[in-house]
């Protein structure tokens, strides 16, 4: 059973029904203090509010901040209301494990706001926790629950501000909004607000349940020690990568961004290490399918994983739920994610297009602990210039033939040419090679053009003369993939779009599982030489066992972070790593998308590749000031702002 978002751990606590559905009751901010204290039927609507107010990155999130029609959000949570037309703009597109059709950025000042969201619902935090010692018509035992909520709440978001701008005020009092020195609180430093982000959710652990509702949509003692995992890794990272991205300015000086120590590193990587630690050795979790019998049932597994979380819930350790169509309640990233050929009534699917680069992070069986380069011909060297004539290209029968021996994990995320989803063949086809040995292959190609083949039938550049029978290269259309490749991870196959219709995906958002806690751990352990070697090796091996492999490899950085990328591929981990890692502004330099493209020999009748980039793609370079957003409302609150805002 999936429920919209949680059936309330607290429901029995407070005496409420045991059929009681907690954020079904309809989210609202204007629940005043006395319906609150008077009934646990208030407490429950309130709290249900401020689970919906969290910054969950999931589909109803967009990393371009700007208003949606009768919506007011400008910092991209919550995007699932009105008219939400993001265009597939998920955290994914502005790495370099993806584009969209229409996209060709990197993230900038404007992507990834939060604050004035932020505060407001501190404020709504802060002002239930100060109620909680009133509430009596619930027991001290609820009351302690209520309270590791407030410390969840509050770390989520304080997590979410810290990602974005650093050190920022730290506020757990309700003021008076008329007293300005009270409500223009300074800036903490960096180092303080990390130090308060975990101590937010070590404060949870202490208060929360062992236990959930059953579906991990409600905070636990083991949800909050999950998120200080994620947490103490991430503010550790940038403790050890900071000089990576000189930096200067006030901000700077006055350590609101960066003044780091060692001391911090350490502390933070032993955090990470403890945490993880803990939820691996609960019991409480395991790894979905964890020892599959071939690649192609591991494939099946995983795609199962995203597909249809609630039946994972061994793996998932914090659901955002989703199970009714509408504004508020569903989501859209089947419609964005759609090949053409799928898309249905929807005018605009194909919108996310997995990067060869993301491609080729994935090992394959043969060659345990490396990446792959797909070798298009005879001493390939890996360069993106297009065809050469002068070439020997290694020739395909069945496109698919060209990852043959991948990682399963590559067929459950994306969607290659020629391979079937919906029991329909996508066409991704670059172009064709005539009679005469002239490559036509041109994004912008007239797709009708006929070109006669060696069966004497008629061929045609991108597989089809009908858009509507092929899902590849063709830039004029939008609707089609510009790198060779299509998504599948989370899509629903038996999702009908009913056609310019908003938010009737509602396949639930798994936003930390198990997979993750694992390679936190080998990560910590490997970037600190803290913990147990042997257990982070086994952390690092266990989630490529699941995949399908069946040699081990050695515990080092390289393969952990590849392994990182290939488990958690399309779930926003990758943005965020790039971030603690410091590593945007390396890749992002004059950065540009590459492609696959197959190309169809009209004279024997079999299939080629060629890499090159992008078409149409301009380079992209990432500014360093962008590791952090500028602060807003300067002339109000005051702020000193991040560096070169």
């Amino acid at each position: 059973m999936k429920t919209t978002k949680v059936i309330f751990i607290l429901a029995a606590l407070l005496a409420a029904p045991a059929c009681n559905k907690f954020l079904d009751v309809q989210p609202t901010s204007k629940v005043s203090a006395e319906a609150i204290v008077s009934s646990p039927a208030g407490i429950q609507a309130f709290l249900a509010n401020l689970y919906y107010r969290m910054p969950i990155e999931g589909f109803d999130f967009t990393v371009e901040s700007r208003p949606c029609p009768d919506q007011g959000y400008k910092d991209g949570f919550h995007f699932n209301d009105g008219a939400p037309n993001n265009s597939g703009r998920y955290t994914w597109v502005l790495t370099d494990d993806c584009i969209g059709t229409e996209l060709n950025e990197c993230p900038n000042g404007d992507h990834y706001m939060y604050w004035d969201t932020a505060f407001a619902t501190l404020h709504d935090v802060n002002s239930f926790n100060s109620l909680i010692p009133s509430f009596d018509s619930v027991s001290e035992e609820t009351r302690q629950e209520l309270q590791g909520q407030v410390w969840f709440i509050r770390g989520q978001i304080y997590f979410a501000l810290a990602r974005r701008y650093g050190g920022v005020p730290i506020i757990e009092t309700v003021e008076d909004i008329h007293d300005t020195k009270k409500i223009n609180v300074p800036r903490s430093t960096e180092v303080e607000t990390w130090d308060y982000v975990i101590d937010c959710f070590d404060k949870a652990a202490g208060l929360l349940s062992e236990v959930d509702n059953g579906y991990h949509t409600m905070a636990t003692k083991w949800t909050a020690l999950a998120y200080k995992s994620r947490a103490s890794l991430h503010a550790a990272s940038l403790a050890k990568y900071w000089d990576r991205a000189d930096l200067s300015g006030d901000a700077v000086k006055e350590k609101l961004v960066g003044g780091f120590t060692q001391e911090d590193q350490d502390r933070w990587y032993a955090a990470c290490l403890d945490a993880s630690e803990k939820v691996i050795n609960s019991g409480q979790f395991s790894l979905y399918m964890p020892s599959p019998s071939s690649p192609e049932e591991a494939t099946e597994n995983y795609i199962h994983l995203f597909q249809k979380p609630e039946d994972a819930l061994c793996e998932s350790i914090f659901v955002r739920g989703f199970n009714k169509k509408g504004r508020k309640f569903g989501t859209n990233q089947d419609v964005w994610g759609q090949p053409a050929q799928t898309g249905g009534a929807w005018p605009h699917p194909g919108r996310m297009n997995p990067t060869l680069y993301f491609v080729e992070n994935f090992e394959s069986y043969d060659n345990p602990g490396h990446s792959t380069m797909l070798s298009t011909y005879v001493g390939d060297n890996g360069d993106f210039d297009g065809y050469q004539a002068s070439r020997v290209y290694h020739k395909f029968t069945d496109p698919q033939d060209m990852f043959k021996g991948m990682d399963a994990r590559l067929f459950a995320i994306t969607i290659v040419p020629f391979s079937k989803w919906r029991n329909t063949t996508i066409v991704i086809q670059g172009g064709v090679v005539d009679m005469n040995g002239k490559i036509h292959h041109d994004n912008n190609g007239d797709m009708k053009a006929q070109y006669e083949g060696w069966d004497g039938q008629v061929h045609y550049q991108f597989g089809a003369a009908d858009n509507k029978f092929f899902s590849g290269f063709s830039r004029n259309l939008g609707n089609n993939t510009r790198t060779g490749f299509s998504f599948k991870k989370y899509m629903n196959p038996e999702f009908v779009s009913s056609g310019s219709v908003w938010n009737e995906s509602t396949t639930d958002w798994i936003d930390i599982r198990l997979a993750e806690i694992l390679l936190n751990y080998a990560e910590a352990q490997i970037e600190s030489g803290q913990g147990d070697a042997g257990l982070a090796a086994e952390c690092l091996n266990r989630t490529r066992r699941r995949a399908g492999h069946t040699v081990d490899i050695p515990l080092t950085l390289e393969n952990l972070r590849r392994e990182r990328r290939a488990e958690l591929g399309m779930e926003n981990a990758r943005n965020w790593d790039l971030v603690r890692w410091r590593e945007y502004h390396t890749i992002f330099d004059s950065y540009r998308p590459g492609s696959l493209a197959p190309i169809l020999d009209l004279r024997d009748g079999k299939f080629f590749f060629i890499r090159e980039y992008v078409q149409q793609t301009a380079p992209l370079i990432f500014n360093k000031k962008f590791y952090y957003r500028g602060i807003p409302g300067r002339n109000v609150n005051h702020l000193v702002n991040n560096p070169e805002y």
